[in-house]
């Protein structure tokens, strides 16, 4: 199963009925996104005036992010009814697993974990050697255990020894009890790369994904990624950087500008929602 990289339309939406629903969401971003500037409060402005085609560009990025983190979790949510019928451990569960790396080339690996946390099944072979491994102790499957609902967004080193990023849904046997979770680990760098690059803007200007914590998870500049704005000495030196990534950590949207060298940049930044945990999603532009 692929997930497609651009949003598409459903088929028996007219094409008035798009227009007017993209418009309302660019409209919604730009009131969210940018406040008064959207409103024409504010002077200066170089983009919200002058590139529609920018924020676009971003209005669109958002929209594909949400659609393609919904495809995962519809899948997963596929997985979990089946495997209430096979069970989540066996030639079947595995079958189930293996359908589940069919997502993209950015999955990692696909498991199922019992009651009590520990890895029931893998999926590719090559990670067999976590079976029986426990994960019951990673705070999202704590919580899935816990609540039973599903869990996702969670960036962890996983046992698997990469840093990676895992979504997961609680498994009912046929009469209801819980049995144990399925779980997708993706590489996130891979996922937001593919989702974000047919909306990436040219020229100096570029769209990237960060954690609320300061994690970069996905950025065109690849030695970006992993890198964390508030403890990485690299972004230290730069006090107007630090001060806008708090902004970020602690506001859902919003837009800002900052120096680093002598450059000014804007910054736009909108949050996405996947079970109850975010992330952000960030525009910035060098003037």
């Amino acid at each position: 199963m692929k997930i497609s990289r651009e949003t598409r339309g459903r088929g028996g939406r007219s094409e008035a009925a798009q227009k007017l629903l993209r418009s309302a969401i660019m409209a919604a971003v730009l009131v969210t996104s940018l406040g008064p500037v959207a409103l024409g409060d504010e002077a200066g402005s170089n983009y919200a005036e002058n590139d529609a085609d920018l924020i676009w560009s971003f209005v669109r990025a958002t929209d594909a992010v949400s659609a393609n983190l919904t495809a995962i979790d519809q899948a997963l949510l596929n997985a979990s009814h089946a495997l209430s019928s096979t069970g989540i451990v066996g030639p079947k569960a595995r079958e189930i697993l293996e359908g589940l790396t069919g997502l993209g080339p950015w999955v990692v690996d696909c498991i199922t974990v019992d009651g009590d946390g520990v890895i029931a099944e893998v999926m590719p072979t090559e990670y067999q050697e976590v079976e029986g491994t426990s994960i019951g102790d990673q705070e999202h499957i704590e919580e899935l255990i816990s609540t039973r609902r599903p869990v996702g967004l969670a960036y962890i080193d996983s046992v698997e020894g990469v840093r990676a990023m895992d979504f997961a849904s609680p498994i009912f046997d046929e009469e209801g009890w819980f049995v144990g979770a399925v779980t997708v680990l993706v590489n996130p760098a891979e996922l937001f790369g593919a989702i974000l690059a047919p909306h990436q803007p040219q020229g100096g200007a570029k769209i990237w994904a960060m954690m609320p914590d300061g994690t970069i998870i996905s950025d065109p500049d690849a030695d970006q990624i992993g890198r964390n704005t508030f403890s990485d000495p690299l972004f230290q030196p730069f006090p107007e950087l630090l001060a806008m990534a708090e902004r970020v950590e602690m506001e859902r949207s919003g837009r800002g500008t900052y120096k680093i060298s002598g450059t000014e940049y804007e910054l736009l930044w909108t949050t996405i929602d996947y079970q109850g945990r975010e992330i952000r999603l960030l525009l910035s532009m060098s003037e």
